[in-house]
Order: C-alpha cells, then sequence, then structure tokens
C-alpha cells in the first residue's frame, strides 16, 4: 500500500507494473479491493495502474465533517495521479466516473485521458431515487445483506445467467464495515445533489463513455447523454453487460485499452 499527501489528507492507493499511469477510481462505498485483479491486467498491458482507496474509507483517514465532497475526492485523485508516469488516465466506474470529470475539468496537467464506465453525469429525477435508496441500503438495511439486495443490480443479466458462482462469491464476500456503511451514506447523499453538466463542457481531454447495454443502474442513453456533452468523447454500448462492465465484458477492457495506447 501506497500513500500520497494532500492538503492534511493522506491517500492511500496500491499499484502494479510500469508504463504510462492508469488511475482506477472505484464506485460508491467502494475502495481499491473494487477492481481485484484489474491492476494487474493493466500491468501485463504495460501500464503503471493505481487504484484508490478513497479518504473517508479505512486505511484512510475518516471524511472531515462526515461529508463526501467531489471536488476535494477529484483532488485526492489528481494527487495520486501526479506521481506516475505521463500520460496519465483517469479511469472511473460508476461514482468514480464523476468523480474523473470533475479532476478532468479542472484542467490539470497530472491527467490526460478521461474513461467514464457505466457513469452519468446528468442528474434526473430517477438518479436521485437510485441513490436515495443506496442511502437507505447503507442506513436501514442489515449490511449482512447489502450484496443480496445490490447484486440484481451490479450485474447484467447475461452475466447473472452465464456466471452465477462468481455472483455468488461476490455476494458471501460484500461484508461491509460500520465504516465503510457510514462513507456509502455520504457518498449516496454527495451523489443526491451532483449535477456534472457543466464539468462535461470544461473537459478538454480525450475521453470515452462506456456503458452497458444491460444496465439497470445507470441506463445506456443517460451514459450516451453525458458523452454528447463532452466536447470530442467518444460513446460505445456493449450491448451483453451490465454495470459491472470490465468485470462482465472482456471487449470492454480491450476497447479501454486500445483507447489508452491512442498516440
Amino acid at each position: 500500500m501506497r500513500t500520497v499527501e494532500r492538503a492534511g489528507r493522506t491517500i492511500s492507493y496500491v499499484q502494479e507494473g510500469e508504463g504510462p499511469g492508469v488511475v482506477l477510481i472505484p464506485g460508491l462505498g467502494a475502495g481499491a479491493r473494487l477492481f481485484g485483479t484489474l491492476p494487474r491486467r493493466f500491468a501485463r498491458s504495460g501500464f503503471t495502474c493505481t487504484a484508490i482507496d478513497p479518504v473517508g474509507l479505512p486505511p484512510g483517514p475518516p471524511l472531515p465533517g462526515g461529508v463526501y465532497d467531489f471536488a476535494e475526492a477529484a483532488a485526492d485523485v489528481l494527487a495520486v495521479a501526479a506521481t506516475l508516469p505521463p500520460p496519465v488516465a483517469l479511469v472511473g466506474t460508476s461514482l468514480g466516473g464523476k468523480v474523473a470529470l470533475t479532476a478532468a475539468a479542472t484542467g490539470s496537467p497530472a491527467a490526460h485521458r478521461l474513461v467514464m464506465l457505466c457513469s452519468s453525469a446528468l442528474r434526473t429525477a430517477r438518479s436521485e431515487r437510485v441513490y436515495h435508496w443506496f442511502e437507505l441500503l447503507a442506513t436501514v438495511v442489515d449490511g449482512r445483506w447489502l450484496g443480496e439486495m445490490t447484486a440484481p443490480f451490479l450485474f447484467g443479466e447475461t452475466f447473472h445467467r452465464q456466471k452465477p458462482s462468481v455472483v455468488d462469491d461476490i455476494v458471501r464476500a460484500t461484508k461491509p464495515s460500520p465504516e465503510s456503511r457510514v462513507f456509502m451514506q455520504a457518498q449516496a447523499r454527495a451523489l443526491r445533489t451532483f449535477d456534472g453538466a457543466a464539468l462535461c463542457e470544461q473537459v478538454r481531454l480525450p475521453t470515452l463513455c462506456l456503458a452497458g447495454g444491460e444496465d439497470t443502474l445507470t441506463l445506456p442513453r443517460e451514459v450516451e447523454a453525458t458523452a454528447a456533452r463532452i466536447p470530442g468523447a467518444v460513446h460505445e454500448c456493449f450491448a451483453t453487460a451490465g454495470h459491472s462492465l470490465l468485470l462482465e465484458s472482456a471487449a470492454a477492457y480491450d476497447r479501454v485499452v486500445a483507447f489508452l495506447r491512442q498516440a
């Protein structure tokens, strides 16, 4: 585990490989463990890949004031990106895509490419309901059932049909700690008011927005609408994948690698 300090905050991350930098930014309530062996896969593909444990989630310090702030989270990501060999790509999944977008919109020289996976920047009445649902899961639902209650939405129908044992393993491994539940609550509250429409227009990095055609958390059309607001962004949808895109689709991983290797 490595760390970097920024404005009194300690950001922890794991790192694998050598080559141009890749920063993996996890989704709601998650840290570096979310990505499993993905950093190693990127390392084998010729990248220096980091996966972040956000401030607010062990082993890092608690959130200041118990409030999750996208701008602060983005600055943390850029602090890690600044330690990596350029060009550095920010790769965020779901909530992590919003963090990556916020970082990219700053124009920081630490980042050179943006990849948003199953992530929308746009606030809608439906998205507010989804984030409220997550807040309730983190607040009032017994943590033992969190995996069971989220699994139908975290993976697409094809993955459920083809890899039921993998889904079962993930459900069994989903044992949120008290700290991670508090962190998830704070993130869900922040998501309910996040609107990245203006941020999209400020991004000047080459951008790739990928969607899963079977994603019922972030709808494919929401990803497409986000890409349409980012100047020059490329959008693609993988028909038989759900919200956990790089786990479900080898083709999606290959598309990200191809995008990162472009001159």
